[in-house]
């Protein structure tokens, strides 16, 4: 499994404001990015950044995705930077979507 984390300016000023945009978003990555586990977008408003991070099956699948034109537009426009990571353990509590939501 990989792990990827890509920072930026904020998107949004808010984290409601955030949350409501990318609520829009979630069917594209659940069905539409082959290989990819899961993403979670957050924001930093003390700081105006933001963070996206990506869980991949595999390294393949995420350098096919972060290697797409979306994704090399979106950084070269945003001035993001990226980081990949070998996950070494994952910590399971309860799903994220619930808890993003409460």
């Amino acid at each position: 499994m990989i792990m990827v984390i890509l920072h930026y300016p904020a998107l949004l000023p808010t984290l409601e404001e955030l949350r409501a945009d990318k609520e829009k978003s979630v069917p594209f990555f659940e069905s539409e990015i082959p290989g990819l586990i899961d993403k979670t977008w957050g924001t930093n408003e003390r700081t105006g950044r933001g963070a996206s991070v990506y869980h991949f099956e595999d390294l393949v699948s995420a350098e096919a995705w972060f290697n797409s034109e979306r994704q090399r537009s979106f950084r070269a426009q945003n001035n993001a930077t990226l980081e990949y990571f070998d996950v070494a353990a994952v910590a399971f509590k309860r799903p994220l979507k619930e808890h993003a939501r409460a």
